[in-house]
């Protein structure tokens, strides 16, 4: 579902830094302008999206609104990715077997 709509201009935060940014924020169905986030999922690692900023919210029913702003990534990319995600998590979780191991001894 690709969301259409009116949009909420905005200058780029991070121009100076060579990072790609909306110069327009889609306004949800909420009438807030929707939240550039990243999504961590096995199928669209890294990529970006707007969604309400009411997503996931226990308070707020969210309107689901929902627009990608990055586009698809090749095959090989999402492998290259997915890679290095396992090979950070992994770090994690032997930092904190580590870090508990200290705790005890």
């Amino acid at each position: 579902m690709e969301g259409k709509g009116r949009r909420v201009t905005t200058k780029p935060s991070n121009w100076e830094a060579g990072i790609e940014e909306p110069t327009e924020f889609p306004m949800c169905r909420c009438e807030f302008p929707a939240q550039l986030r990243t999504s961590w999922s096995n199928d669209n690692p890294g990529r970006r999206f707007f969604g309400c900023k009411n997503h996931g919210s226990v308070v707020h029913h969210a309107c689901r609104f929902f627009s990608w702003f990055d586009p698809p990534m090749t095959p090989h990319t999402k492998i290259v990715l997915l890679g290095l995600l396992k090979r950070i998590r992994a770090n994690e979780v032997q930092r904190r077997k580590e870090i508990i191991f200290w705790l005890i001894f």
